[in-house]
């Protein structure tokens, strides 16, 4: 879809816009916080808040798209389509490369036994001994941690930060944030922890769900630590962020330990009734 001669995309809120129309749908979220004062879910209110959103993470010196056009009453908005790689595709693409992507029968083995999810795969790539990151991936995640740094320093939060709402600009590699919907203002270190956070979680989510998961679970966490480490040196917040973000991973921490020990219950209950079961049929059959 194009506009005057340039690439757009239309967003549009509950609308249901769909891929062969050229329009995306977008949910709004926190909707007592985007000027809807009837906290419904009314296209106005919603299509606002991520135009305002926008514009005022451009006014950071943050890279988004460019808004060509905006409806509140429609809600729908025709903003730039950003021509480059998602971080999700350069990340897919480094485990794909072939040097990366040979590996023994006991690996695969390995992969089919383990537990799935971000913490299980994790918890395996820090066994795993690390494969330098592509230099692609390396410069991608010192722009990200810069640009998320202005963002919060800003007093803005992303709130939806994953692999395929980073994209890196085709001709000079710069780091364009999309995806909007979710984003607010805040100047509490919590929101901006939890914001990093989120980016941590949803790149090992990502990697589980590869066709290596060690080794993209090993890239990831490179990824993300490389964004921290370029957040640290570039925000003049970073001191309150970390230690929120320390206390955030805790919680994360338990919360997932508590997960796993309820999937070991339900397990080994189901086991059990499953072994009842059997046992009661074996019962049937021998006083027949």
């Amino acid at each position: 879809m194009t506009l005057l001669g340039r690439p757009v995309i239309v967003i549009t809120l509950g609308k249901g816009g769909g891929p062969s129309s050229g329009e995306r749908s977008h949910k709004r979220s926190r909707p007592n916080d985007v000027g809807d004062s009837s906290g419904g879910d009314g296209a106005p209110g919603g299509i606002r808040q991520v135009v305002r959103s926008m514009l005022r993470a451009q006014k950071l010196g943050v890279l988004v798209p460019l808004v060509y056009d905006a409806d509140v009453i429609s809600g729908k908005a025709v903003m730039e389509a950003v021509a480059g790689p998602r971080l999700g595709d350069l990340l897919a693409a480094a485990v794909a490369e072939p040097e990366s992507a040979s590996g023994s029968g006991a690996e695969h083995e390995q992969r089919q036994v383990e537990p799935a999810g971000a913490g299980a795969v994790a918890e395996t790539a820090a066994k795993t001994a690390l494969k330098p990151l592509p230099p692609e991936l390396d410069r991608a995640a010192t722009f990200l941690g810069r640009t998320l740094a202005k963002l919060h320093d800003g007093g803005q939060v992303h709130n939806d930060l994953r692999g395929e709402t980073v994209v890196l600009r085709e001709h000079d590699g710069a780091v364009v944030l999309t995806g909007f919907n979710r984003s607010f203002n805040t100047i509490v270190a919590l929101d901006k922890a939890q914001d990093l956070a989120a980016l941590e979680t949803a790149l090992l989510e990502e990697a589980a769900a590869a066709q290596q998961p060690q080794l993209a679970a090993s890239f990831a966490t490179q990824v993300f630590e490389k964004v921290l480490s370029s957040y640290r040196s570039s925000s003049h917040l970073w001191s309150a962020t970390h230690n929120k973000l320390a206390e955030v991973r805790r919680t994360g921490a338990r919360q997932q330990e508590q997960q796993q020990q309820q999937a070991i219950k339900r397990a080994k209950r189901d086991a059990e009734e499953a072994a009842s079961e059997e046992e009661g049929e074996k019962g049937v059959i021998a006083h027949s």
